[in-house]
């Protein structure tokens, strides 16, 4: 059996695309897998790391203007298609599975092109330009959100399986999660709030942090505040020359994320798709701050999503500097009532089979 899995450009197409690839050893020890990824993306680093073979393509998203760059493009588009194709012929695939991203795009359609079953994982609710016209001509789109249908209604077939970054959060064991919050020093006795603002962090999030740890709290809640490695050492010379509240534990980032997620009573965070299928297969209340800077906004439609069901609250960015975490924070941690409520809506959003129903679906394409 061959396989090959593509997508790139950022964490959120690589790390499932290293799942499903994981999954698909498992249960086919013998299976020959291939990574096809770009020059560029953050693929040439993570996907070599996971002993996979890999071949890298130049390309480039695409350009909705007219200019100079939107012809360099398309000529990059033309070129990775015949390069994807040479890479397929050569290899010879049983089926090619998308993870997102610009490359999808030159591969599935040379996957069409060569008659190989494909398939294209979409784990946002507002789908990507790429996997959009991906959907088109592959066989089987495998969606993160149920809000992803509406960008799909021409595919041949759509099936909600989840992100499979939803089973692994649920494979960490009560000692692993012991272990971490002991390390930490946290009472899993007491509220639990976790606070971070994506891979990197967020300068807006972390300021109405430093804001709210410098006053009382009224539920003995302890804050664990990821963020992220560039602003940590500023972030320590604030607050060596404040005074604070006890039981706030500072972050620059935090490997072991699903153990601390496992324990987390409150989570404040962006929502991004990984996030937020980690979020729901634990059943995690969440106050979701979507960040404004991303292609298309979309991560206003993952939150919105939850939100929809009663799983999250929303708050704007903007609306910060104004208090509105504290005071949603405070509401959430005064009411049991209704975080107990947002923990089953939550729950009942996740997909924790999500990597068997991808699996499933890679195995219905290779029959």
């Amino acid at each position: 059996m061959r396989i090959v899995v593509t997508g790139g450009g950022t964490g959120g197409h690589i790390y499932p695309a290293l799942s499903i690839i994981k999954r698909m050893k498992e249960r086919h020890p013998a299976a020959e897998v291939l990574y096809i990824g770009t020059e560029r993306g953050l693929e040439r680093e993570l996907a070599p790391r996971s002993g996979v073979a890999c071949v890298f393509l130049r390309v480039e998203g695409l350009q909705r203007r007219l200019s100079a760059r939107a012809f360099r493009t398309v000529f990059l588009a033309g070129t990775s298609f015949l390069s994807a194709r040479r890479v397929l012929k050569k290899f010879r695939p049983d089926v090619v599975i998308g993870t997102g991203g610009y490359v999808v795009l030159p591969v599935l359609l040379a996957a069409r092109t060569l008659g190989v079953p494909s398939a294209v994982l979409e784990l946002d609710a507002f789908a990507g330009l790429s996997n959009r016209l991906s959907g088109r001509f592959v066989n089987t789109v495998l969606l993160g959100m149920e809000a992803g249908k509406s960008f799909f209604q021409k595919a041949p077939r759509v099936v909600v399986t989840g992100n499979p970054r939803a089973t692994e959060v649920l494979s960490i064991g009560e000692d692993e999660i012991a272990r971490v919050c002991g390390s930490l020093g946290l009472d899993r006795s007491r509220p639990i709030v976790t606070i971070l603002g994506g891979s990197r962090g967020a300068r807006p999030i972390n300021d109405a942090v430093f804001e709210l740890i410098r006053k009382p709290r009224a539920h003995r809640e302890q804050i664990v505040w990821i963020t992220g490695q560039i602003h940590y050492e500023s972030i320590c010379q604030q607050l060596a020359t404040t005074s604070v509240q006890k039981d706030i534990f500072i972050l620059p980032y935090m490997d072991e994320m699903p153990a601390l997620l496992s324990a987390t009573t409150v989570l404040v965070s962006r929502a991004g798709a990984t996030i937020l299928a980690e979020l729901t297969a634990l059943g995690i209340p969440a106050i979701l701050i979507p960040s404004p800077y991303v292609t298309h906004h979309h991560q206003d439609y993952n939150a919105q999503a939850l939100a929809a069901q009663g799983a999250a609250v929303v708050i704007a960015e903007a609306s910060l500097a104004q208090g509105a975490l504290e005071a949603q924070l405070d509401a959430l941690l005064a009411s049991p009532i209704r975080l107990e409520s947002m923990h089953k809506a939550s729950q009942r959003m996740g997909k924790p089979d999500a990597l068997a129903r991808i699996a499933d679906e890679i195995e219905r394409l290779l029959a």
